[in-house]
Formats: C-alpha cells, structure tokens, sequence
C-alpha cells in the first residue's frame, strides 16, 4: 500500500439511496491537500423514523452492523475511545491518528415521498411559516400545526438516535438534507404512484429540512445543505442537477462533501481524542497504564 493511500482521511456515508453516489469516491481535499476516501453504506428503506427505536432504545439493526463493519463500533462502544490493547494495537499498527471519525447520515428522503406526499396528493395545499417561493394553490389548506406535527412524527427517532451517538463518543456528525424534488410531474407521478404538485413536494421537502436542520444543529451537528448552488430563483431543482427523478446528480455529491469537509477543518477542535491523548502521556511520563473497562491494560 502506498504512503498516500495510507494517509487516506476516510469519510463514512450512511443513509437511504441517497448514500450511494458517495460508493468509493476518492478526491484530494482542494483546502488542505488531504487525500479523501469516502466508504459510504446504503441501507434499503432507511427513514428517520426508523432509525431508532425509543420502546426498545435501540438503532436499527443495519445502522449497527455498518459501524461494526467498518470498524468504528466494536462491543456496542466507539473503537476510537477504547482503551482496549487490541484497539490500541490497531492505532499503533495503522501509524495514524485516532479521531472521531466523519459520519454522514442521509435519511428522511423516504419519509417525505412514502408519507407526506400521500397526505397531501393533488388535493390540499399548506402555508408553513418560512420564507419560501413557492405558490400557494387553490386548493383546501392544511393547518402548519398539523404539517410540523407530520413532520415532527418521522423526525423524532432519528433526532433520538443522534443523541445516542453523541453521548457514545461519535463527535463529528453530520446530515444531509434532502434534496430538492425532480420538476418532471410526469416522472414524480409515476415513482410516487400520486400526483402531487410541484410547489406543494418542493414546500414539504423544504418545510422537513428546515425543521430538520433546527433539531441536527441545537445538538451541535452541522446539516449539509447545498440548496442555494442547486435551486433557481424559484426555488425548483435547477434542470443540469435533475437526475433520475429521485436522486440528483452525481456530481452533487462531491459538492456535498465539500461543504462537509470545510465544516471539519473550521471546526478542528472535535478531532481532538482525550482519551488517547491521556493515554500517551501516561506512556511517556512512565505512568502506570490506564485500566481498560474490561480490566485490560492498553
């Protein structure tokens, strides 16, 4: 393995098919000059709504197993606090730092189609209270009450299992919005099964992001939005970023990781491991070793 391929900074994407555009993308960081590599995992069906489940607080089964996979959960605790001797072989062995690693979440795409869409079909119209362009139709108007309440409904476990990883040691997360619905009517149609406006999907998606974005960013967690380089004066997808009807294109995620990555680098203080840090010091002032919570010496 070559040197720089060694000092590849991973960055680990998790979600719904919105994960897969990121599938082993490899690009060099145009601030810092860092190589990055990108491991993303796309789960079938993830919603917000059930990526944790408060009866039984605990994650969805995939979310687990892709953080054991790639090594940054091992015993139900975050590898990069354990003081564990294999973990601490593995840091030594890999000759790199060990930071809280870089997660990205895309969920809620599904919860907006699958769920919202259906309330509202071509029949009903909402006014939510931001600042958005889109029209208001002709049509019988839902209470905001009741939209923010459907919305609140789907985001609630996913803002719960934040609060888990968090308190878990995972540090550096992130979310991507959803993004903006295809303009093609026709196509949305026919990947919904209802006909459904296209200023009543882009005010659902862009009223479920803003709420999104409350709740991810009062925790601490930046949420990757990328709608003001993507969305015309309108407010619609702009047409060079349509994809599929579902997705956008590729090239959008790179823009997406770029907004991640600059987030990191100005916020490079959440890289910090105490926990090694304390451990080293130990080492290099002939301290007695930390005891690991299994009994184990690092």
């Amino acid at each position: 393995m070559s040197e720089s391929a060694e000092r590849t900074l991973p960055v680990y994407v998790i979600g719904d098919s919105h994960a897969l555009p990121y599938k082993n993308m490899l690009f060099r960081d145009k601030w810092t000059g860092q190589s990055i590599v990108t491991r993303s995992k796309y789960i079938s069906g993830l919603t917000a709504f059930d990526f944790y489940a408060r009866e039984t607080q605990e994650f969805l089964p995939s979310i687990i197993e892709c953080l054991e996979y790639e090594g940054l959960v091992r015993d139900g605790k975050a590898t990069h606090l354990s003081k564990d001797t294999i973990d601490f072989s593995i840091a030594r062995a890999s000759d790199l730092p060990i930071t809280p690693p870089l997660i990205m979440f895309t969920v809620g795409d599904i919860d907006v189609r699958s769920i919202l869409l259906r309330v509202f079909t071509d029949r009903y119209d909402f006014v939510p209270p931001f600042d958005f362009p889109y029209p208001v139709l002709d049509r019988p108007i839902v209470p905001w009450d009741v939209v923010a309440d459907l919305i609140e409904q789907r985001l609630s476990p996913f803002i719960e299992g934040l609060v888990q990883l968090q308190a878990a040691g995972f540090n550096r997360l992130y979310v991507q919005l959803v993004v903006p619905p295809t303009t093609n009517e026709s196509k949305s149609s026919q990947i919904n099964g209802i006909s459904c406006p296209l200023s009543v999907r882009s005010k659902l998606v862009a009223s479920f992001n803003r709420l999104l974005a409350e709740k991810v960013e009062a925790l601490g967690i930046a949420a990757i939005d990328i709608w003001p380089q993507i969305t015309g004066p309108d407010g619609y997808l702009l047409s060079d970023c349509e994809f599929d009807g579902v997705h956008v294109a590729p090239r959008v995620a790179k823009m997406q990781l770029e907004q991640l990555l600059e987030h990191a680098i100005n916020h490079a203080w959440e890289a910090v491991n105490h926990v090694r840090y304390e451990m080293f010091y130990r080492m290099a002032c002939g301290l007695a070793p930390l005891e690991s919570p299994n009994g184990n010496a690092p």
